[in-house]
């Protein structure tokens, strides 16, 4: 590692990523940490988890329609309210199911981003050895 923190000078490398986190980081919400070598397995569990979400998402849109239960104004408003409950108000079961379905694929993209930066860098830092063995 270089004295800036980064490796081979790169300056898109940043020393954090190789840190070793506190117990607190580490504990903190939010805070995910994968070796390098498991990100391809991460990124399929990921996967996995998002299309199940997919599914509930789709299960979601006619599971929680609520029928009325008679033919009166009574029923219609109260199916109506708790339809709006499951599908429709901001805070809703189907708007929990797709924010943790985008949170997974914000995650997926981040790992697929992460190592392709990770399979650039060694590519370069390759070649780079390449060349000054043979200069």
């Amino acid at each position: 590692m270089t004295e800036g923190g980064g490796i081979s000078g790169d300056p898109r490398w940043r020393g954090e990523w190789t840190a070793i986190p506190t117990r607190e980081e580490a504990t903190r919400p939010g805070t995910l940490r994968i070796d390098r070598d498991k990100i391809p397995q991460a990124i399929a569990l990921f996967r996995s988890i998002r299309n199940r979400m997919d599914d509930l998402a789709e299960e979601a849109k006619t599971a929680l329609i609520v029928e009325p239960m008679a033919a009166d104004r009574v029923s219609a408003y109260a199916a109506e309210m708790l339809t709006a409950k499951g599908l429709t108000e901001p805070e809703c079961a189907y708007n929990a199911i797709a924010a943790f379905r985008d949170q997974l694929q914000g995650m997926i993209d981040r790992l697929e981003e992460t190592q392709r930066m990770m399979a650039t860098m060694e590519h370069t830092n390759v070649e780079g050895f390449r060349r000054g063995q043979g200069g």
